[in-house]
């Protein structure tokens, strides 16, 4: 007897019915075995090999870099500029000529003889030679060599040599650093290597025997620079030439304050001065003896016609009346 029920077609597809029936789902297949590589010996090794491998690259390329690149360019490494730190200019002449820009004014013979103090109660300038004593310490974590310390004159030309007051002052000298000498007034002023006794000494930095300057971190080195002028009125700074990292740089070197150091030659008559200090030990007293602990001042046409007079009769220069 036919039936009016649609046929109902079945398929393999899970169903609530079927779920409920519980007929079981099929079998999940076994997952890869993805450690199996690694427990072969021969994998450990070349992990081994190519750990090592990787670390020794990274030296060499940070070697390389820091050889090739300059120290601006890499993190936490100082510039190139930055490679040096002055640590003192200081000016340590103590015997010898000064000049008195403007002249020394009232008080000046109770300063020289209350000692150095003078040099604070009017504009000093030293005359015929200066001394400063440098500092330098080396700052980057790679050596500076110091290849060059370049005179620049101000202008480009010493000027005539300054009036005033001259004071002839005693005292001592600095040693125990690397002497370093320069005529300042000169056609082409490099610094040479000073030699006591000696009329000219050899190029320091230039020519056959040429020296550097070499600063570790952190170390420093300390040298005199005595600069020399005959007959101008000098201003002038240092240029600082050094390499460092692989590449060169430089840095201006100048008293306190970014000023230039300066020095004037003597003039040809000392009669030009307005005033001429001397110490009591340089003349003699009426009684014939030297004498120690006074200061006397005579104008400049006085003392030059005092010295020349002594000169042209061969005899010591006689003290100053009281």
């Amino acid at each position: 007897m036919p039936s009016n029920r649609p046929r109902v077609r079945t398929s393999g597809a899970l169903t609530r019915k079927s779920v409920s029936r519980g007929r079981a789902r099929p079998a999940p297949a076994d997952p890869p075995d993805r450690l199996r590589h690694l427990k072969k010996p021969a994998t450990w090794l070349a992990g081994i090999v190519l750990a090592v491998a990787a670390v020794t690259f990274q030296d060499v390329l940070g070697g390389t870099v820091k050889a090739i690149l300059p120290l601006d360019r890499l993190p936490g490494r100082l510039s190139p500029q930055d490679a040096i730190d002055v640590v003192e200019v200081k000016d340590v002449k103590d015997t010898g000529r000064y000049v008195l820009r403007g002249g020394a004014g009232k008080g000046f013979g109770k300063a020289l003889r209350s000692g150095d103090a003078w040099r604070h109660q009017a504009d000093v300038v030293d005359a015929g030679e200066s001394e400063w004593m440098v500092t330098l310490q080396g700052r980057a974590a790679q050596q500076v060599r110091i290849t060059d310390i370049v005179p620049q004159l101000v202008g480009g030309k010493c000027a005539p040599p300054l009036r005033g007051d001259l004071v002839l002052a005693p005292g001592q000298g600095v040693t125990d650093v690397i002497p370093l000498e320069v005529t300042i007034d000169g056609p082409m002023p490099r610094l040479t290597a000073y030699t006591k006794g000696a009329k000219k000494g050899a190029p320091y930095f230039t020519g056959p025997g040429a020296k550097q300057i070499t600063l570790n971190q952190n170390e420093s080195e300390s040298f005199l620079i005595r600069a020399s002028s005959g007959r101008g009125h000098c201003l002038w700074r240092y240029r600082v030439e050094y390499q460092v990292g692989g590449g060169t740089a430089s840095m201006t070197l100048s008293r306190d304050g970014g000023k230039p150091f300066e020095l004037t030659g003597e003039l040809s008559d000392a009669g030009g001065y307005g005033s001429v200090y001397f110490p009591s030990f340089t003349c003699l007293s009426p009684s014939g003896q030297t004498a120690a602990g006074r200061w006397y001042r005579q104008t400049g046409a006085d003392y030059a016609r005092a010295r020349s007079r002594s000169r042209s009769k061969g005899r010591p220069v006689p003290c100053p009346k009281d």
